[in-house]
């Protein structure tokens, strides 16, 4: 019996790691909320670790933060931080993005990248792996 809860365990254990690990990578923001961002330079990078990290591009100033996995693709974004470049052709879009990041509470990995929901459980924020 001991051996076989050690074995369930460690199976378990392996099974929630591969899925953590199944959405780190670099992403290619293509949707937020109902606007098609993909022709603008929004990137997304997911870093599990000992200190879960994520960072990329805004599409134009560079944000980095951190977030805790709470199980089953449930994660709490901390406070982001990123650089004050002035850009004022997509200052709106990088707004928008920042802001629908800030609500992500669930991702789940996709066939082509990942899906970023809010707390009611709809879709905000669509990307592709690179």
């Amino acid at each position: 019996m001991k051996i076989f809860t050690l074995l369930f365990t460690l199976t378990l254990f392996t099974l929630t790691s591969c899925d953590e690990q199944d959405v780190a990578g670099t992403y290619d923001v293509v949707k937020v909320g109902e606007n098609d961002y993909s022709e603008h330079d929004i990137t997304l990078t997911i870093s599990i670790g000992e200190e879960n990290r994520i960072s990329g591009k805004s599409a134009c100033n560079n944000y980095s933060g951190s977030f805790e996995s709470l199980g089953n693709g449930k994660v709490s974004i901390g406070p982001l931080m990123g650089t004050k470049m002035m850009c004022r052709d997509v200052h709106e879009i990088e707004k928008d993005y920042m802001s629908h990041l800030a609500k992500v509470v669930e991702v789940k990995p996709t066939k082509d990248g990942l899906e970023l929901y809010n707390e009611t459980g709809n879709v905000i924020i669509t990307a592709v792996k690179q």
